[in-house]
């Protein structure tokens, strides 16, 4: 499948921190002409040079920060069980597929994305990982500006499966128990849009699993849940530090692993 003409990215808008880091930018710019151009006529430099220097050196690297693009063609492949290469290459072709050779794909949000990956690599029948945005409206996205809330995208896990080793509703079962499901906009201590939690399905048969599982798993609440189950739209990986943090940071991703999973610290 690949996204219509109507679902054509935008560019997203520029946030808080940006405008900020912008105005600190151009103040300590303007501070420091004064100053300069006294030195180049022989003056000694006073401290605020110095100040405003550094001032000018962090605004702007984290202004840089901000707007640097996803590396997609540099990102983790199959050979670190990683789907992060090729699903850049389907999302900048506007393709949300169903099938990657012999798997299927599913995709989920359940807060962090961290936490969220490591909980799949366990599973056997989870072939291939990888973190990044979904359901937003912005093109080619990047975690400042998700983090910011300025392109509409939940933090997701899109994974590539065998569905003759593990069933798309196990999956979805997994993906409700690592959240309260009844909880909006929420995971733990992560709260905003960027961290709701979602089931994204990519066919119509996974729309029916889904719905199916939503339905058995409100049976045993009595608030009503509020996982957003909405079809799969374009995933944009994740900036490749990202990619199966958890497991780069030490932690188990073997498969039936059990140790606890920790998201911070």
């Amino acid at each position: 499948m690949a996204a219509s003409g109507s679902d054509k990215p935008r560019v997203a808008l520029p946030s808080i921190n940006q405008a900020l880091l912008t105005t600190c930018v151009v103040g300590a710019l303007t501070n420091l002409r004064g100053p300069v151009a006294a030195m180049i006529d022989g003056a000694p430099p006073p401290q605020s040079v110095f100040i405003n220097g550094l001032v000018l050196a962090y605004a702007a690297a984290n202004l840089y920060k901000s707007l640097a693009k996803v590396g997609y063609a540099t990102l983790d492949g199959r050979e670190r069980d990683s789907f992060a290469r090729e699903a850049g290459e389907l999302a900048l072709a506007g393709e949300v597929p169903r099938r990657v050779g012999g798997y299927k794909v599913a995709t989920f949000a359940g807060g962090c994305f961290w936490g969220t990956e490591l909980h799949f690599q366990r599973i056997p029948g989870v072939a291939a990982t990888c973190v990044g945005y979904t359901q937003g409206w912005a093109g080619e996205p990047n975690y400042d500006q998700v983090c910011g809330g300025q392109t509409g995208h939940t933090e997701a896990l899109q994974l590539l499966y065998d569905p003759n080793v593990v069933s798309y509703e196990a999956l979805c079962y997994k993906l409700l128990d690592t959240v309260d499901p009844t909880v909006l906009d929420r995971v733990r201590g992560d709260a905003g849009t960027q961290y709701r939690h979602g089931i994204y399905p990519h066919s119509k048969e996974q729309a029916e699993a889904a719905a199916a599982v939503v339905e058995a798993t409100q049976a045993k609440y009595a608030e009503p849940v509020v996982t957003e189950v909405k079809d799969a739209a374009v995933f944009w990986p994740a900036e490749n530090y990202h990619q199966q943090y958890l497991e780069k940071g030490g932690q188990d991703a073997s498969k039936d692993a059990t140790a606890e999973v920790r998201c911070y610290g």
